[in-house]
């Protein structure tokens, strides 16, 4: 992948959104343990004592990690799944919002990488198009609201948020098509950014475009089964312009 030059041929780059536009991780898991204790606090009072705190926190962890990567983004449902394997199956839906609310009040504030910031005006200066495709937040959260404050949203020419208005979510090539159908370019012609191999990397392959993959921890193996080229860091695309 060392010769490869994704902008040879483009017009138009997509970008996935959290943890590849911003930093979007440790708040989801601080936002995790958060309602973790709120569960383990629920569950006290109701006389399920029988497990810790921290035997929780980790339980649900895990879950939303487990069903974030299958694409069950509803925050609610994480919360149920969680209850289910600690053997409370009795939960009135105006709790998990509660929980749910209490989850987006932390995890939405995560911030901009510094280089995403960098590479969108780059690229925008340069003369492409921009497009963010992302997925839902799920029932109880407003995906929208949270892009909205991405300091440079506007630079953007398109948004498509799989899960929402009758567009399925990645891994389906649905939302990067209609994203160049929206931008009036053809596949080939496009780039899709994110950070999830699969969900953002090899879907986009698989419809047409080419894709370069976000790896700033490194920790993706085998990375050029999903992607065309890798990277650690937004910065490093600038050496191919």
């Amino acid at each position: 992948m060392e010769d490869f030059n994704p902008f040879s041929g483009s017009k138009a780059i997509l970008f996935d959104y959290d943890n590849t536009l911003v930093n979007s991780k440790p708040f989801f898991k601080e936002a995790v343990h958060a309602v973790s204790l709120d569960i383990y606090n629920f569950l006290k009072e109701n006389g399920q004592i029988s497990i810790t705190p921290e035997y929780l926190q980790e339980k649900v962890l895990h879950l939303s990690e487990k069903l974030d990567s299958e694409g069950t983004y509803d925050r609610n449902t994480w919360w149920i799944q969680a209850l289910k394997e600690v053997g409370f199956n009795d939960i009135e839906k105006d709790q998990l919002f509660e929980w749910t609310s209490l989850y987006w009040s932390i995890a939405g504030n995560a911030m901009p990488f510094e280089d995403a910031l960098d590479i969108v005006d780059y690229l925008k200066k340069k003369g492409y198009k921009l497009g963010l495709v992302t997925n839902s937040d799920g029932e109880g959260g407003d995906k929208k609201s949270r892009i909205s404050r991405f300091p440079y949203i506007t630079k953007f020419d398109v948004i498509v948020i799989g899960g929402e208005n009758n567009i399925k979510p990645k891994p389906s090539l649905q939302p990067f098509i209609l994203a160049c159908d929206e931008l009036k370019v053809n596949m080939e012609e496009c780039i899709m950014i994110g950070d999830d191999p699969i969900k953002d990397c090899l879907a986009a392959k698989k419809a047409g475009l080419k894709s370069i993959l976000v790896d700033r921890e490194n920790k993706v193996k085998y990375p050029e089964l999903y992607a065309d080229f890798v990277i650690s860091s937004l910065k490093e695309l600038e050496e191919f312009l």
